[in-house]
């Protein structure tokens, strides 16, 4: 027969192996993303309110971008470009990107801009954040018009 002592020791112990063996089970390490895991996607639209007709040689560009670092220029994660040929906004797009590169303490944002040639026509002047800090996967974005330069006198 056990004595009082004993069985408290031994209530104790078996507490003891019980927590440590959840406590196991509960940290498992996460796996490494497997080589066939879908890609992240982002998808939208771009607009602007103008109503002006764009050019049909006009290309929109939208960009996901890393932009954690204030120190430094953003990093270009996934690019769509998308031509115009007569087509009017919004435009649709879709980014994707491997899950691997998106790191949930980092922050993200879509961009875009409208060019003819070398000549920017429209860009976004507001972050558009998406995918991590409560972000979703969806970005509308609403370009403003760029004014060009006046030619110098």
């Amino acid at each position: 027969m056990l004595s009082r002592r004993n069985v408290f020791l031994l209530a104790i112990a078996t507490g003891v192996a019980g927590a440590a063996l959840l406590s196991a089970c509960a940290a498992s390490s996460p796996s490494a993303p497997s080589a066939s895991a879908a890609p992240l996607v982002v998808s939208g639209t771009v607009s602007y309110r103008e109503r002006i007709a764009l050019d049909p040689a006009a290309e929109v560009r939208v960009q996901l971008l890393d932009v954690s670092r204030m120190d430094a220029p953003s990093v270009v994660l996934a690019e769509q470009r998308i031509r115009a040929d007569g087509r009017q906004p919004p435009f649709a797009y879709t980014l994707q990107v491997d899950a691997a590169r998106i790191d949930p303490r980092m922050r993200y944002a879509v961009a875009a801009r409208i060019v003819r040639g070398e000549q920017l026509l429209f860009i976004n002047d507001t972050q558009y954040s998406v995918l991590t800090q409560g972000q979703g996967t969806r970005a509308d974005l609403v370009l403003v018009r760029v004014t060009p330069a006046p030619p110098p006198r």
